[in-house]
Order: structure tokens, then sequence, then C-alpha cells
């Protein structure tokens, strides 16, 4: 088929393919001949919606072929609007741009409260790349006419879509601190979520300094969700821990024990303990935290583990570990929802790496480094990840290695350079 340059085109083609007189259409859809006919010839411009829908129905045009020209001649908004809110769940992006184009271009309404509609609508549709390429639609043709609010929203919206893929936390991290330029223009429960997120984001990339500081940026503006506020507290206290500011970490473990939320006791019990061992009180943790293993829920327990895994290791009870390592399983089998608890997966494989080179099963452990790299990987967590790889490479020499392992770490070092890492 001939590329159509024009809706009338394109009835017209369909209409012959299918052998349909005028009159036939005109008895099928109940639009007039006579109106059919200046379409197709394009003496009608901007035919209506109701009809072009009629006549593409009774002729079999797939919906997005007809719609295509017919953007390309309709000026309404509200019919527009009609049209987008009509392919919502279409995977056609470039198809769902060049609707949002033309809102925007309509002359029919205020630019500004054309932005603010589509920004609007753009919430209710569920594939994330279609509401990415929409929000930075609105992005730039904010900033090119100084629609600064919608610019800064949907700044703030393109940002929390981008952060969910994991492998570029770093970049991500990166352009979402640019947002902070225009918080001026974000309302104060928009200002909440962006530090919020902002701080649990640089807490997973283990920037301790900035999740303190986005984290209290957070509390002092509005957070209206319980969680999110809990959530807030608890990012500065452990960020607070990981600094060795431990007044500063009791102060906020006490504000978060103040939540009624599931996970709060859980959360807190391993803050405690993590006080107890920072301050030499090694055994005191280890049999708080034994205490609370068989109780503590299935978001707290990989923590638990790792905790206690690592406290076992500093004051070298080797033979504790082994009853934890059979809970590997259960751990692997809990769903990782968010960076932090994929990057424990890798913390607990370096663990593990660390007992078997202490009990000199160089093979075991080195196949544990190796695993570690590879979900720190996935986290976007780089200096973790070479760490693990530096231990692998430093034990690779200590005895004779199985082939396998050979192969599965060339093939790991050739992908990354087939990833250009």
């Amino acid at each position: 088929m001939k590329k159509l340059s024009s809706l009338g085109e394109l009835i017209r083609y369909h209409r012959n393919n299918k052998r349909i007189t005028l009159e036939k259409l005109d008895q099928l859809t109940n639009v007039d001949k006579s109106n059919i006919s200046r379409i197709e010839s394009g003496q009608i411009k901007r035919p209506t919606l109701e009809a072009i829908l009629k006549i593409g129905s009774t002729l079999e045009i797939p919906k997005e072929e007809l719609m295509e020209p017919y953007i390309e001649v309709e000026e309404r908004s509200e019919v527009l609007f009609t049209i987008l809110n009509d392919f919502n769940h279409s995977e056609n992006i470039q198809l769902l741009k060049k609707i949002a184009k033309k809102i925007l271009q309509s002359p029919t309404e205020d630019s500004v409260h054309l932005v603010e509609k589509l920004y609007s609508r753009i919430a209710s549709i569920e594939e994330p790349s279609t509401k990415l390429a929409l929000y930075q639609l609105i992005v730039n043709y904010s900033r090119a006419y100084g629609i600064m609010p919608y610019f800064a929203k949907s700044l703030l919206q393109t940002y929390l879509i981008k952060r969910d893929d994991f492998t570029k936390l770093r970049s991500t991290y990166e352009s979402g601190k640019g947002i902070l330029e225009f918080e001026e223009f974000l309302t104060s429960e928009e200002k909440g979520i962006m530090y919020y997120k902002l701080a649990t984001h640089a807490y997973n990339l283990c920037l301790f300094k900035d999740s303190v500081e986005l984290g209290e940026k957070a509390l002092d503006a509005k957070i209206y969700d319980t969680k999110m506020k809990a959530d807030s507290i608890y990012t500065v206290c452990n960020g607070y821990y990981y600094l060795g500011y431990y007044e500063q970490t009791k102060d906020y473990l006490a504000q978060y024990k103040e939540f009624s939320l599931p996970e709060v006791k859980d959360n807190a019990k391993i803050t405690e303990t993590m006080l107890l061992s920072a301050n030499g009180n090694h055994q005191l943790a280890i049999s708080e935290l034994r205490e609370s293993l068989p109780y503590c829920l299935d978001d707290a327990l990989l923590h638990v583990v790792n905790h206690l895994i690592t406290l076992n290791l500093q004051t070298k009870k080797l033979s504790e570990l082994q009853e934890l390592f059979q809970l590997e399983e259960k751990l692997l089998s809990i769903p990782s929802l968010t960076p932090f608890k994929h990057s424990q997966l890798a913390l607990y494989f370096k663990l593990k790496g660390d007992y078997y080179i202490l009990l000199k099963k160089i093979e075991e452990g080195i196949g544990c480094y190796l695993e570690a790299a590879k979900r720190y990987a996935k986290v976007d967590l780089v200096v973790k990840e070479s760490e693990c790889l530096r231990q692998t490479m430093h034990n690779l020499n200590k005895e004779e290695i199985d082939s396998s392992l050979i192969e599965q770490i060339e093939v790991y070092f050739d992908e990354k350079v087939r990833k250009g890492d």
C-alpha cells in the first residue's frame, strides 16, 4: 500500500479496497454520503471524531492508523484529550506524543491550562515508559515557554520513574539532584516527596552524608504519609550511624520507635544492636539478635542475618555461622523490591565468601564473591562490586582453581567489557 498523506485519502483507499460505494457507506454509518465525499476530497478540514470513528470502524481501519492523520487536522483540545484517553493503554508512544503535542498547540485554550490538564491526565497512564515520554514532553514545552511550576513538577515525575531502574542509580541520582534548583516551584508536599526519594536514593548508594541532609529536609517539608515520614526518620537515623554520629543515631531512633508500623520493632532492634556492637558490646548484640531471629518479619530477616554473620566473623565465632547459612533458601525466596534489599543480598554473599576464605575453602569463597559482585552491579554499586572482584583476584593464586570457576570469571569480565562498564 502506498503512503497515504491525508485522512481523506486513507478513507477513500479503504472504501475502494472494500468495494463500498458512498451510498452504501452512508447506510452503514449514518454519515451523509455528501459529507463522506467532502471528507475524502479534503473539503471538510476538521470532521467530527464521531463521524470518523464510525467510518473507520465500518471500513475496519485500524484505530491507530486512522488517528495518525486525524490528529494532524484536529485542533480542539477537548477532542484531542478524548483521543488521548482512548489510547491510554496503547504501546504506540510516538502516537501518544503526537497527540500530546497537538494538545499543547491547541489555539482554543490558554497554554498554562493545557499543560495543567495534560499533566493531570498522565497520572492515569499505567505504562512507565509512556508516562516518562509525556512528562519529558511537558518538561521541554514548559522550559521553552517559561511555565516553571509544571517544568519542576514534570522534572520530579521523570526522576521518580527513572529511579526505578536500579542499574542506573548513580546517574539518576545526579539528575534527580538537579530538581533542587527548581524546588521553589514545587508545593511543600512535593518537596517532601522529592527530598524523601533523594534521601533514600543517596542511602542506597551509601552516600550517607547526602542521605542525612536530604532526609532532614524531607522532615522539614510536609510529609502526610505516615510510612514515608517514618522511613525518612529511619534513613536519617542509619545515615548518622554510618557516619559515626551515635548520639544523633539514638535521637532519631527514639523518634522512629514512636511509630506503630509493623516493621518498626525489627528495624529498631537491628539499629540498637548495631549501636551495641559499635560500642564493643558484640556478645550482647549477638545475643539480642539471636533472640529476635525466630520472630522477625521477612522484610527484616536478611538484615538480621547479615548483622549476625558480621558480628560472628568479627568475634571469630565461625561455628555458629553454618546455622545462619541454612536460611539461604528462605532469604532468596523473599522478593527484593528495593535497591537496598538487592544490596543486602549482595552483602550476604560477600560475607559468605569471607567465611569460606577463613576456612581455606578458596573456590567456594571466590564463587560467593563473584555472586556478590553480580548483585552489586545490578544496583549500580560499582565500588562494592570492585571490592568483591579484588577479593576474587586476590584469592585466585592461593591454590589450583577448578576450570569451570575460571570460566565463570572470564564470562563475568567479558560481559562487563561488552557493556562498556
